[in-house]
């Protein structure tokens, strides 16, 4: 038993329960209050910014109230710049690199911080630190999140499975982490290990919710079905890769529930869909999303956007200030029926870095989303799949759910060339099964572009 350690993830989830309360009131405000609060918390993060941190000084006007005259940032600058973004001298960008590769097991920088870092479709690095208040911004959306999904504290303790991310230092293992303090029983299972292995740990747990990456949850529906696995869920959720209409449909027949999708980067920004699975609320009385095109322009409701702009209005060690993610995303134009003003997502299509440039019938090329391939999760013969681009084309890389099927690679190159010629597009499709899939940190990216 480590005692500093299990005071301290105890201490946490008090502040972060206190903030989920004070989250949990704030859904019903009217927009025009919503704007008010968000407000007056960016007009908090930009004096302290400007103040605290060499970097933002540079780059925040004095006196500054509104983003208007922030330039955008981006995750290479970012690193580049980290020694002088952050309000906290003794934070070192190497330093905390060389200590979150050392670790052996979940644990605080110098007692006081969490430390994540993530490598993105992109594969460049980044690292972001958060302290007791920032992380508690990070927890109270999460706990709302859950809340939504009827995820609330109660005797006997509700139990919770998370297939997380294979890494320590990823969101999902810490998260687990800092929910498991006796609140909820919490079994943090990783998503790399043997589907054996999964599978008999979860059938010992019996969870009550499930968490899991879209297409480790679509494995898990597998054994689901065949009755190897003997879940009874109340609730689910899947997070952080697309899921397509096909896949929630075989997710709810395998399961009984209707899965919520949950939306988490480790800048900062979550989201989920409520009751109505009507689009993903963000929760953007803790940021500020800007909904951006190519040149960083903002994009009305109902148009795709490019890019995404963060900016988390309660991490105050490390400000991120206009953070450029990667996310087309289509705002609504129109409240849920649910009442909340929150601002609501009426797609997400996946990273930009996802969208692929194909060869277009008459020529030139056209944008291909990864939506166009969803036709690959209706064959019930996919366990998983990705997407290699290639000159002239795509190479589709398939697990089967079972060896035998001679016509699995010809039924699929046709499905995806009839919609690809739909979306526009005259490019070679190639399709290869194969045992498994490479990951990064548990998570697969669906779609590899050309380097």
């Amino acid at each position: 038993m480590r005692l500093g350690y299990d005071r301290r993830r105890i201490a946490w989830f008090g502040t972060l329960l206190k903030l989920a309360k004070t989250f949990e009131a704030q859904e019903r405000l009217t927009a025009p209050e919503l704007a008010r609060l968000r407000q007056q918390r960016l007009e908090r993060l930009l004096a302290h910014a400007r103040e605290r941190s060499a970097f933002w000084r540079e780059r925040i006007p004095a006196g500054a109230t509104s983003l208007e005259r922030v330039p955008p940032l981006d995750k290479a600058e970012m690193m580049a710049r980290y020694d002088d973004l952050v309000t906290d001298p003794r934070l070192r960008r190497d330093e905390l690199l060389g200590w979150s590769d050392s670790r052996r097991r979940d644990e605080f920088y110098e007692g006081r911080y969490r430390v994540m870092t993530t490598s993105g479709s992109s594969g460049r690095k980044g690292l972001f630190v958060y302290d007791r208040a920032g992380w508690s911004g990070i927890g109270a959306q999460w706990l709302r999140a859950s809340g939504w999904m009827g995820m609330t504290p109660g005797i006997p303790r509700r139990r919770l499975a998370m297939l997380r991310g294979a890494s320590l230092t990823h969101m999902s293992t810490q998260g687990a982490a800092s929910l498991n303090v006796g609140v909820h029983r919490v079994a943090g299972i990783s998503v790399t290990a043997p589907i054996e292995e999964q599978v008999a740990a979860l059938n010992r747990f019996q969870p009550q919710f499930l968490n899991a990456y879209p297409s480790a949850a679509m494995r898990l529906a597998e054994e689901q079905e065949a009755g190897r696995l003997r879940l009874s869920l109340t609730a689910m959720s899947t997070s952080s890769e697309l899921r397509s209409p096909a896949m929630t449909e075989r997710l709810a027949a395998a399961f009984g529930v209707q899965p919520f999708d949950v939306y988490a980067t480790t800048e900062g920004l979550f989201g989920a869909e409520c009751e109505r699975h009507e689009g993903i609320h963000l929760f953007d009385d803790a940021n500020v999303v800007e909904n951006v095109d190519e040149d960083g322009a903002p994009v009305p409701p109902g148009t795709p956007g490019a890019r995404v702009l963060v900016t988390n209005l309660h991490n105050l060690v490390q400000p991120i200030i206009r953070l450029a993610v990667a996310d087309v995303m289509t705002i609504h134009p129109e409240p849920c029926p649910c009442g909340r003003a929150l601002m609501r997502a009426a797609a997400l299509d996946g990273r930009r870095d996802d969208v692929l440039s194909l060869p277009a019938r008459g020529g030139g090329t056209v944008a291909v989303l990864p939506a166009h391939f969803s036709v690959v999760t209706r064959d019930r013969g996919v366990r998983e799949f990705q997407v290699r681009q290639e000159p002239g084309g795509v190479r589709i890389l398939v697990v089967p759910c079972h060896d035998g099927d001679p016509e699995l690679a010809t039924r699929l190159r046709g499905a995806v060339a009839r919609a690809l010629g739909e979306a526009g597009a005259d490019a070679r499709v190639e399709v290869e099964c194969c045992s498994e899939l490479a990951r990064r940190a548990g998570k697969l990216q669906v779609v590899v572009g050309l380097s």
